[in-house]
């Protein structure tokens, strides 16, 4: 018998051992978690009453903070739109093309995974299934747009 063997069968009666033992360990341990619940039961309940008006206190005066940043934040954010709309614009139109040329190959895709999850289920969501997919064709099929938009 190699050392490999040995040390195989050793852990092996370990765990023979160790499993009655963990089993007893369970059982022994259910009924004095219960009763932690329990006992801890009020506890967590003056937590959550002692928590509560600190808790509101904080809403309180995030909420201005909050307001003030948005306030702040808002004059960037219309910067940025501006700035940005011409460049998504332009991604757009170059995009295009590319989004024509893949709409076969999505379309291919969605059929694959309908009939792997049609076979996967033994057919007991067919129709699900079938809807589901030719939703997804439908919307890539609009000319390679997604809901009417590129």
């Amino acid at each position: 018998m190699t050392l490999a063997d040995k040390i195989k069968d050793m852990v092996g009666q370990a765990i023979d051992k160790a499993g009655p033992l963990v089993a007893q360990a369970v059982d022994k341990a259910g009924p004095l978690v219960e009763k932690a619940k329990v006992k801890a039961g009020p506890y967590a309940e003056q937590a959550k009453e002692k928590a509560g008006p600190i808790v509101e206190q904080a809403r309180e005066k995030a909420g201005p903070i909050v307001e003030q940043a948005i306030s702040k934040a808002g004059p960037y954010a219309e910067m940025v739109a501006e700035k940005a709309g011409p460049i998504v614009e332009q991604a757009k139109v170059k995009a295009a093309p590319y989004v024509e040329k893949a709409v076969p190959y999505a379309i291919k895709g969605v059929e694959t995974v309908v009939s792997t999850a049609d076979k996967a289920t033994g057919g007991r969501y067919h129709d699900k299934i079938e809807n589901v997919g030719q939703l997804i064709g439908d919307a890539l099929n609009r000319n390679g747009k997604v809901n009417g938009k590129f």
